[in-house]
């Protein structure tokens, strides 16, 4: 056989027929509206041939192919075991330290993103990623706390402004911490703001966000003047008669 027939008999060989195309569309299907795979029955039924041809499908490489690449587990597993292969997709993609795209991790593992979508049909692997998932949330809680508490202790207003908020301490005219918090914020604008107008009116807003009426406001120092008369205009008017 010469080199030109080699390759068209490959060709061939690994194309897929009509009654393939439609066994794959079929398992396609089947398994993205219910979730389940057909039975060899059921193709046989669906392509009206004997169940022996389907075995034989079922063998064929293209065909394998073409399944595996869809995600779709043909071989009739009971989905109660994921494969190697899924496990790794599953600890790759929910890695929290690898920030590459989900396309990138799965190439990484020679796997097509239209496969593990389809992976996710499967009650398992969707159990896995969901927990992969909440280990992840339970991981980062710790060091979410940490930067939240040195946020506020390094006296951002946002961060002390929420925690107040979400603790209710803020909306609370019991809470002798909030309202000695907002005091001292008082007092330290006091200290850098010099013009008693800008005071009051920080004051004021302070007040109205907190909506704590015991906080007690600044009031601008009064500037006593008195008028000073001239004694030569005094005696200018005297001399006038005025």
């Amino acid at each position: 056989m010469s080199t030109s027939q080699s390759r068209k008999y490959w060709a061939i060989k690994e194309s897929l027929t009509k009654q393939e195309k439609d066994l794959i569309d079929f398992y396609e299907l089947q398994w993205h509206l219910r979730h389940s795979v057909p039975t060899i029955e059921e193709l046989a039924q669906r392509l009206k041939v004997k169940q022996v041809a389907v075995n034989y499908y079922l063998q064929r490489r293209p065909v394998i192919k073409a399944l595996d690449d869809r995600g779709i587990p043909w071989r009739q597993h009971s989905q109660e075991d994921l494969t190697a292969t899924q496990v790794a997709a599953a600890i790759t993609v929910m890695n929290p330290v690898d920030d590459r795209p989900i396309n990138d991790k799965l190439d990484q593992l020679g796997i097509l993103p239209a496969t593990y979508y389809a992976w996710l049909n499967d009650p398992q692997f969707k159990n896995l990623v969901n927990n992969l998932a909440d280990q992840n949330l339970t991981n980062i809680r710790p060091a979410a706390i940490a930067e939240f508490t040195k946020k506020i202790n390094g006296g951002d207003w946002n961060a002390i402004r929420f925690w107040l908020e979400t603790t209710g301490e803020l909306n609370n005219s019991d809470a002798p911490q909030s309202e000695q918090l907002l005091k001292m914020i008082v007092e330290i604008i006091q200290d850098e703001v010099k013009d008693p107008e800008v005071i009051v009116r920080i004051a004021q807003r302070i007040k109205a966000a907190s909506q704590n009426r015991t906080l007690e406001i600044i009031t601008p120092p009064m500037i006593e003047s008195s008028v000073v008369e001239d004694q030569e205009l005094v005696e200018a008017r005297r001399k006038l008669g005025v």
